[in-house]
C-alpha cells in the first residue's frame, strides 16, 4: 500500500472525453478509483490483486473484471493479469515529478513493476517527462540584461 495521503485528479476529467464517454457510472467509478485508491503511488502503476479491489468497490469478481476491461479498452488503463499491474496510462502528462527527488523515488518504484511489459512502457512514459532544462545565460534575460549594463532591454535600451 501506498503512505500517499492524497492523489490529483484534474478537474478537466470532468470535460467531454474519454472519462464522459465511458458507458457505465460503474466504469467512471472504477477509474476514479484507479487513480485515488490506497494503493497508488507517484509512478501511476500498482499491484492490485482483483480481491482487494473487489473488496473496496463492494462488487463481484465479474462485475470487477468487466469494467476494468472498459477501461482497457477505451485507453485509460491498461492491465497484466499475469501479475495483477495497473497502469493508469498518461500518468506522467497530469502528475509529473515535482523536482529531483521525487523524480528519484518514482524512478525506484518504477524499477521494481513486476510486469516488464507495462514496466517498458512507464519507462517511457516517465523517460518522456524528464526532459533537460534549457540552459539559460545570465545575459540572455531581459532583467539580469538590464541590471547588468544600465540599459533597459525591452525598449531597446543603448
Amino acid at each position: 500500500m501506498s503512505s500517499r495521503t492524497f492523489s490529483k485528479v484534474s478537474p478537466a476529467l470532468w470535460r467531454p472525453g474519454r472519462f464522459l464517454s465511458l458507458p457505465t457510472s460503474d466504469t467512471k467509478l472504477l477509474y476514479v478509483y484507479f487513480l485515488t485508491c490506497e494503493h497508488m503511488n507517484s509512478a501511476g502503476c500498482f499491484r492490485l490483486p482483483d480481491g482487494y479491489a473487489c473488496a473496496d468497490l463492494g462488487w463481484s469478481a465479474d462485475t470487477y473484471h468487466a469494467e476494468r476491461e472498459r477501461l482497457v479498452e477505451a485507453g485509460l488503463i491498461d492491465f497484466d493479469a499475469d501479475c495483477s499491474v495497473v497502469y493508469v496510462e498518461r500518468w506522467f502528462k497530469h502528475n509529473p515529478p515535482m523536482n529531483s527527488k521525487h523524480a528519484a523515488g518514482t524512478r525506484r518504484i518504477i524499477e521494481g513493476i513486476e510486469s516488464d511489459r507495462i514496466r517498458e512502457k512507464v519507462e517511457a512514459d516517465f523517460t518522456a517527462t524528464q526532459e533537460p532544462a534549457a540552459t539559460v545565460h545570465p545575459f540572455d534575460t531581459p532583467s539580469t540584461h538590464s541590471r547588468l549594463t544600465g540599459t533597459n532591454f525591452m525598449r531597446g535600451g543603448r
